[in-house]
């Protein structure tokens, strides 16, 4: 398969839409973190929301990283992880992984986790983003 054919665009959409989620995801629980240092009234549901949507932030990224393999090596013929692109988002998704298993043990009451979640999740959404910069050069 070629390229230029509408599969290879699979794999750029969906990393896009699910970077867009994961940054909201990570906006609701910055507001957790204000709430928590301010105490500051967090806007109404955000914490719900977040612990709704990021299990499926992370299972899209894992999603996105993997189908981003897939695709170099099937549409392009490139070699796995032939790229830093290619490298910095199997990190990135691993980060997230990370991420989301901190979080659960947050969620069940380990409370003096959440600087870690706070500092981990900024590291994984600059991650993410970088990757995202880095495909911009490689799209087809």
């Amino acid at each position: 398969m070629e390229p230029t054919s509408p599969l290879a665009w699979a794999h750029p959409a969906m990393a896009a839409v699910t970077l867009l989620l994961a940054f909201y995801v990570f906006r609701q629980g910055f507001h957790q973190r204000v709430q928590r240092l301010r105490r500051v009234q967090a806007p109404a549901g955000s914490w719900q929301r977040h612990v709704k949507l990021a299990p499926w932030s992370v299972a899209l990224l894992v999603g996105s990283a993997v189908g981003g393999v897939g695709s170099a090596v099937t549409l392009r013929g490139w070699k796995p992880l032939a790229t830093f692109h290619g490298w910095l988002g199997v990190a990135s998704a691993v980060t997230f992984v990370a991420l989301w298993l901190l979080g659960r043990k947050l969620t069940a009451g380990k409370k003096d986790l959440a600087g870690a979640h706070g500092v981990l999740a900024l590291l994984a959404m600059f991650a993410a983003g970088l990757t995202g910069l880095l495909g911009i050069s490689l799209l087809p």
